[in-house]
């Protein structure tokens, strides 16, 4: 896909995420089979983290492992409730820490199907900074609005190899 988005270089930045500890779902899946997850996933998390009584640390996250933009490749993906600790069994669930994280970072406000445009700016800023990545992608939705997308807010964490 080819795009005219333009990514303000002053608009990356270059972080360390913390280790943190996470309600998870993890499957195998392709770019194109990723809609089947978008709500449904996200409320099973919420709804487990309550009936456990998990203190809920921060939005849910995608995090994608060995993602590489062509739709027929099959990938890990991971969406995680960062919760405190970890609780009781979960069910349907299983609860994971993840490492430090060093990535470039970039806030993206609005529709979901704006992303695929902005990942098509984000990579080769990427490597004009002298960067590589090696296939694990993280989006932490900041808001979600399901009425209106334009208002959605979502972190786009790049890691650095």
């Amino acid at each position: 896909m080819t795009t005219q988005q333009q990514i303000a270089e002053d608009a990356l930045l270059v972080k360390e995420v913390q280790p943190f500890t996470g309600l998870c779902f993890t499957t195998r899946a392709t770019l194109p089979q990723l809609s089947r997850y978008y709500k449904t996933v996200a409320e099973d998390l919420y709804t487990e983290a309550a009936r456990l009584s998990l203190d809920i640390n921060g939005p849910v996250q995608w995090i994608y492992t060995g993602v590489n933009g062509d739709p027929a490749n099959e990938f890990q993906l991971e969406i995680v409730l960062p919760i405190r600790q970890a609780g009781a069994e979960p069910t349907g669930f299983t609860y994971r820490t993840f490492e430090p994280f060093r990535c470039l970072s970039y806030t993206h406000t609005g529709n979901w199907n704006e992303l695929m445009g902005v990942y098509d700016a984000l990579f080769p800023a990427l490597h004009g900074m002298g960067y590589q990545n090696d296939g694990r992608v993280r989006e932490v939705y900041v808001v979600i609005d399901f009425e209106n997308p334009a208002n959605n807010v979502t972190e786009l964490q790049i890691h650095l190899a």
